[in-house]
């Protein structure tokens, strides 16, 4: 009797196994479905680019597909950059690339480029570390920084790009900057 329990036990657990083993592999290649439908519709720049002017407007994360109009990304609020609907083309093409589910960025040579930047060596008057007092970065008292919205130490009192990953700093109010701070774990005065 000792037996049978034994062997249906183990019958049992190998065939939970194999079914949770399979679950993970269909939800793998639908996953890997998605991407690549989701991948050959933004390769499809004529209709993307509707009015025919060669210009599109694309996330310089590449976070989603090109647009005909210009605006913000809607995933990270970067502002969308006007680009040419050739080189849109290309950067979709040799920019971010997918291994095994996680992002790598590639170069125009198409050589890996890492992402994981060490934001703590980085030599700039806009990269913060340790405590983040946001009244003093505001130089100017308005009330107001451009503040990365993905390397979100990256604060500055004037417009432009993150040295660390090329977004547009997104003007917000002080508040806002300590929120957006403190809600991805980073230390505020």
């Amino acid at each position: 009797m000792k037996n049978i329990i034994k062997t249906a036990t183990v019958a049992l657990v190998i065939m939970l196994l194999s079914s949770v083993m399979t679950m993970a592999q269909e939800h793998n290649h639908t996953h890997k479905g998605d991407k690549s439908m989701e991948m050959s519709k933004t390769m499809d720049m004529k209709s993307i680019d509707k009015n025919n002017d060669g210009v599109v407007y694309e996330c310089p994360m590449k976070c989603e597909a090109p647009s005909d109009k210009p605006g913000e990304c809607s995933k990270c609020g970067m502002s969308l950059k006007k680009v040419s609907v050739k080189d849109a083309r290309g950067s979709m093409n040799k920019g971010m690339k997918m291994d095994h589910g996680k992002m790598m960025n590639h170069d125009k040579d198409g050589k890996h480029m890492d992402m994981d930047m060490d934001h703590s060596k980085m030599e700039n008057h806009v990269v913060h570390k340790g405590t983040i007092d946001v009244s003093k970065i505001d130089k100017n008292k308005d009330g107001k920084v451009f503040q990365d919205m993905m390397d979100w130490n990256v604060i500055s009192d004037k417009a432009g790009d993150c040295p660390v990953c090329g977004m547009t700093l997104k003007e917000v109010t002080v508040e806002q900057a300590v929120k957006n701070l403190n809600k991805h774990g980073f230390k505020t005065k």
